[in-house]
């Protein structure tokens, strides 16, 4: 029989794979700038899949192949729950593949759509899942350098994962090289603009811009261009989060303001600190039903079904107006130029915010007071010494025992 020359993507997968009948293919999730990719169904297992296949066009760059191929080798090394994980991946033919797990959800690029802020305990939730997934990674050797809400992925049912290790490094190999790298300028760390050896604390500063941007529905650092965007996150510090969004708590501000610090030795010490640092502040019944809160909170975001096809090809192809570009290493001396929305699952959490902020306002009521006692305390003690009070009582205790 001969074969149809305008087959559909399904057809042409096949025979372009030549998996035999391991994979069905149930539908196109769209082409990205370097990957197609395909929903299917892995036969033998019985679960759905994702496919992710270099572009047939991109199959002769060196440099492509060695992304893709990073990307999969490092994410295989990687077995964690808040990371998407790789089943196989190789060659057929001319064709470069990766299979990947599926996640029914949204990233966070596309939840911002919905709803242009996210609840802080919602926030703080994801951000510790996104912590605990960056500090199993960095634990053995990885630096992921492209922290952004279109690789933090949320499933249906409450999962946070981190996604595209394609510019994945060892923190023990050579980070540095002389001209243009990779990134995504609004949320690279000053040391990776300015061209300087990246380490863990990298990611936290990353990780942080998008802390900052889901609770005040804007990033920290805004320019019209490249130039002065990169001027600003080297040299500025960003408008507190608090202006922003006043019911983000203090605890939770100081923590977004460490993340921040343009010195990557006065951020966190590692993600699994910071993880600490926010279960510490959500408490510990949160904690115990995160999966079911922030699946709670998606689930109440209008649009999910409308938004799911674009999600998909986001989420997997890598296609966002927020591509990896070429950036100089930041020099002195470069010229510049020069609404929190909320949605309706927000109003379930609204309770429980307000009794944070109670809590919130004890706790620095508690301090405050604790405070003025020991003040009161050292100055009683300062006038009794000064009316020679204290050497009196000292003599008559000597005397009497």
């Amino acid at each position: 029989m001969n074969q149809d020359k305008t087959q559909s993507p399904k057809g042409k997968l096949k025979q372009r794979l030549l998996l035999d009948e391991e994979y069905k293919v149930l539908s196109s999730l769209g082409t990205g700038g370097m990957a197609e990719v395909y929903k299917a169904e892995q036969v033998s297992l019985n679960r759905t899949v994702a496919i992710k296949k270099l572009k047939s066009s991109l199959s002769q760059n060196p440099e492509m192949l060695e992304r893709f191929y990073r990307e999969g080798k490092s994410t295989a090394n990687l077995q964690h729950e808040n990371i998407v994980q790789v089943y196989q991946m190789g060659k057929a033919g001319e064709e470069h593949y990766i299979v990947m797990e599926y996640v029914e959800g949204k990233d966070l690029k596309s939840i911002l759509k919905a709803s242009a802020t996210i609840p802080w305990q919602i926030a703080g939730l994801i951000i510790r899942e996104v912590a605990k997934g960056l500090a199993f990674a960095h634990q053995r050797g990885y630096i992921h350098r492209d922290i952004k809400p279109g690789n933090i992925m949320v499933s249906q049912r409450g999962e946070v994962k981190i996604m595209d290790f394609g510019i994945v490094r060892r923190i023990d190999s050579e980070l540095t090289k002389t001209g243009a790298f990779l990134g995504t300028p609004s949320y690279m760390s000053p040391e990776q603009l300015k061209g300087e050896s990246i380490t863990p604390g990298s990611d936290l500063f990353s990780l942080g811009v998008v802390f900052y941007e889901i609770l005040a529905g804007e990033k920290p650092f805004r320019a019209e261009s490249e130039a002065s965007l990169i001027h600003k996150i080297v040299n500025e510090k960003p408008k507190s989060i608090r202006k922003l969004n006043p019911e983000v708590p203090w605890r939770m501000a100081r923590i977004i303001k460490r993340l921040l610090n343009k010195n990557p030795k006065k951020r966190f010490e590692s993600a699994e600190e910071l993880a600490q640092a926010l279960e510490k502040l959500l408490g510990k019944t949160i904690i115990a039903r995160a999966e079911a809160e922030i699946a709670s909170y998606l689930a109440g975001i209008d649009d999910w079904a409308q938004e799911e096809k674009t999600r998909q090809v986001k989420d997997y192809a890598g296609k966002e107006s927020e591509e990896l570009v070429q950036v100089e290493p930041f020099k002195k001396g470069r010229k510049t130029s020069r609404g929190i929305q909320a949605s309706k699952a927000q109003s379930s959490l609204r309770a429980k915010s307000g009794q944070n902020s109670i809590e919130e306002a004890k706790w620095m009521f508690k301090t405050i007071i604790l405070m003025a006692i020991s003040l009161g305390l050292i100055l009683i003690i300062y006038f009794l010494n000064a009316s020679g009070v204290i050497s009196k009582l000292i003599k008559l205790f000597r005397h009497y025992f």
